[in-house]
């Protein structure tokens, strides 16, 4: 008997899937993963960041849970709807903690485009402290009039969490999680990231002058409110160069020169 071999169904890549705006947008938020990895911000497979699809603005992307931020590439991101149901079939998802936070956002702030959810030792740290951020640094003075603060509730497994972590958050760009990290909005993946580092150098700051147990100058709030307007009004629209793009894509080039699989 002759067996006749049956061509197998050719799978499209995800690459042949998506647009191409959805496809540079995974590019660039896989790179803010990698760059993340880099600069040694991994907590093992914990946290996420995420980034609306910029031709479906109700969808966005996010990682698979089980990733490491050094494993993650264009094609293995997930994308979800405002359901928070999966677009495309991957190999991976990711747990509600994830699509649940970060949705949230991104269904309430039509300001923001991408977030950033850590906890790094010194952010964890400042969520944690009764004083919270303290303006003691130029650093932290960007973030003068725009820091949030959102109770502990344990682990975020309930839907019933997320309108009060958006209460909490309002036109802010910075929500401490108490007891727990830090969660940035920005109106890019780019912004996300500036803001994030600086808002990690303002933490570790405050932990270093803090535990030297000498007293601490504290400007007037009044200055510090001063120099955080003064920094938005010098950060150029969304429409010129996008805000943090310069120091994103040289920390971009930095990995690209290491690994390039995360455009993949």
């Amino acid at each position: 008997m002759n067996v006749v071999a049956m061509p197998s169904a050719k799978v499209p890549s995800m690459r042949d899937r998506v647009s191409q705006a959805e496809w540079d947008m995974r590019v660039e938020l896989a790179a803010l993963y990698r760059v993340a990895a880099y600069m040694g911000l991994e907590d093992l497979t914990a946290n996420h960041f995420a980034a609306r699809v910029p031709d479906a603005p109700n969808h966005f992307l996010i990682k698979p849970t089980a990733l490491l931020f050094s494993e993650v590439t264009a094609s293995n991101l997930c994308c979800y709807d405002e359901n928070r149901e999966l677009v495309y079939e991957t190999e991976h998802t990711s747990s509600p903690a994830g699509p649940r936070i970060h949705g949230s956002v991104l269904d309430a702030r039509a300001d923001v485009n991408a977030t950033i959810h850590l906890h790094t030792t010194a952010g964890a740290a400042v969520s944690a402290m009764d004083c919270g951020l303290k303006f003691i640094s130029q650093a932290s003075m960007r973030f003068a009039g725009q820091v949030a603060y959102h109770r502990y509730e344990g682990l975020v497994h309930k839907d019933e969490e997320g309108p009060r972590l958006i209460a909490d958050l309002g036109d802010k760009h910075v929500l401490f999680l108490e007891n727990h990290g830090t969660l940035i909005t920005g109106r890019s993946v780019a912004e996300c990231f500036l803001l994030h580092h600086y808002l990690e150098r303002a933490c570790e700051i405050q932990i270093a002058a803090m535990s030297s147990g000498a007293a601490l100058k504290e400007p007037p709030i009044d200055e510090c409110l001063k120099m955080a307007q003064g920094w938005a009004e010098n950060r150029r629209p969304p429409a010129d160069e996008l805000v943090g793009d310069r120091d994103f894509q040289a920390m971009v080039r930095k990995v690209d020169a290491i690994d390039p699989g995360f455009r993949d």
